[in-house]
């Protein structure tokens, strides 16, 4: 006996049982997947609840990375400083769900393989029984033990369950757990694989049947994933989100193959999980009805904040601006200082009194020395002149601080006819610049 037949023991004895009692397999997966639902049901309440508060802390995530823009060393620093704080798990929404995933899939192999599981029968004694049984004759293929145990034990039955223990007690193998499993559901024998050509060899309810199972287990998969995704759903009002296309087909694709390549009793299990699935998630959510209003009203208080905090920012940033504005420097010396920045300057092409002896677009700049740059010294960037406000800054500061407002208006409106003036006084000449801004310098 290998360690997963050791961790298995309680479930292949749950089934075992429920086949003995009612003498039907059917029967007995349906019994059997309830009970491990029920079983299971407390790790996926805890699951639901860890989904919901990281459904709340992704929100402040959200925030977290607005503050921190495209700095991905800061933002990876607030994040976990912030799980720290809050002794929050990355994955504690997902380690809860992730627990009954991992018990149920080794349960598979319970149902796939009745004679090591269920009877305690090893591939050597499995092979005896198949030999016992006439596999090869009947099947005209070569027993696979991982593959053909489902099949086989539909062949057992009261009158050669004898000849199968003996060979098998040749083997020194106990035979105490052999008993005989009956496959019969409703007409439909689960021990067989369905088929896509259903009706050849006549149309009859076994192959019909067979054929629904695999149908019925991909349409069920789609209907369980939109419940669990209504129920998940915090905001009642705001519509859910869109699904992906290719995670909508994986269910009903991985259902297929299942149901059209593994023996039908795999099919109805997946049928009855899918169906369970759904009433866990209403059972789920009318219990956490209270958690899913708090987290909605957590929810939307965040939101409020973080409009608040944007509006806060968005002030603040404003009233920087207006003030930069307001104290900047003189429109007219900063013309004198973009005169002698490179460029094209229009009066540079003048000779004597042909304004464009040179040509209009000469630039005596156009080729000018590279001054050297100590790579080891420290950077002098020069200040850039701060930028006009927007409609939108204007009013915010005009609403929070009007009179920086007003002075940042008059500053515009001095530089807008400054520039105009150095504009004017550029194709006319210097004489005409300084006489635009003679009284000017007499205000000052």
């Amino acid at each position: 006996m290998d360690i997963w037949q050791i961790l298995m023991t309680p479930f292949s004895l749950l089934l075992k049982t429920f086949c003995q009692v009612f003498d039907s397999y059917g029967i007995a997966l349906i019994l059997f997947t309830v009970v491990v639902k029920i079983i299971l049901f407390p790790l996926h309440l805890k699951g639901k609840k860890s989904m919901i508060k990281m459904n709340i802390i992704n929100g402040q995530l959200q925030e977290i990375q607005k503050r921190c823009g495209n700095d991905k060393e800061k933002y990876n620093q607030e994040v976990q400083r912030f799980y720290a704080e809050n002794n929050v798990s990355p994955l504690g929404g997902c380690g809860w769900n992730m627990i009954p995933m991992l018990i149920l899939w080794p349960l598979y192999a319970i149902i796939r393989r009745p004679l090591k599981y269920m009877m305690n029968l090893t591939e050597a004694a499995s092979v005896k029984v198949a030999e016992a049984l006439g596999w090869s004759a009947r099947m005209n293929t070569q027993f696979i033990p991982n593959s053909h145990e489902l099949m086989l034990s539909s062949m057992m039955n009261a009158s050669n369950l004898e000849a199968a223990k003996a060979e098998v007690a040749a083997l020194g193998v106990s035979t105490a757990g052999m008993f005989v499993i009956n496959f019969d559901f409703f007409g439909i024998d689960l021990s067989k694989i369905p088929q896509l050509k259903f009706w050849e060899g006549g149309l009859e309810w076994a192959s019909v049947g067979l054929f629904l199972l695999p149908v019925i287990s991909a349409g069920l998969s789609v209907v369980s994933m939109f419940v669990t995704q209504k129920t998940n759903q915090i905001n009642k009002d705001q519509a859910p989100p869109k699904m992906n296309l290719s995670l909508i087909l994986l269910g009903p694709i991985m259902s297929l193959f299942i149901g059209f390549g593994l023996p039908a009793g795999m099919c109805l299990y997946w049928i009855i999980n899918s169906l369970l699935i759904m009433v866990q998630e209403v059972i789920c959510g009318r219990m956490l009805r209270k958690d899913y209003e708090a987290a909605q009203k957590e929810m939307e208080e965040q939101q409020k904040k973080a409009k608040e905090a944007e509006k806060e920012r968005r002030r603040a940033a404003a009233e920087k601006k207006a003030a930069a504005i307001a104290a900047g420097k003189d429109p007219k010396k900063a013309h004198q200082k973009r005169k002698q920045e490179p460029g094209v300057d229009h009066t540079a092409s003048r000779e004597g009194l042909r304004a464009y002896a040179r040509g209009r677009a000469y630039d005596p700049n156009r080729y000018p020395v590279t001054p050297y740059i100590d790579p080891n010294g420290p950077a002098k960037p020069e200040p850039e002149e701060p930028a006009a406000l927007t409609e939108e800054e204007k009013a915010i500061v005009a609403q929070s601080n009007p009179e920086l407002a007003a002075r940042a208006q008059a500053a515009e409106e001095k530089a807008g006819k400054m520039e105009s003036a150095a504009g004017e006084a550029t194709s006319g000449g210097d004489g005409d610049y300084e006489e635009a801004y003679a009284g000017d310098d007499e205000e000052n």
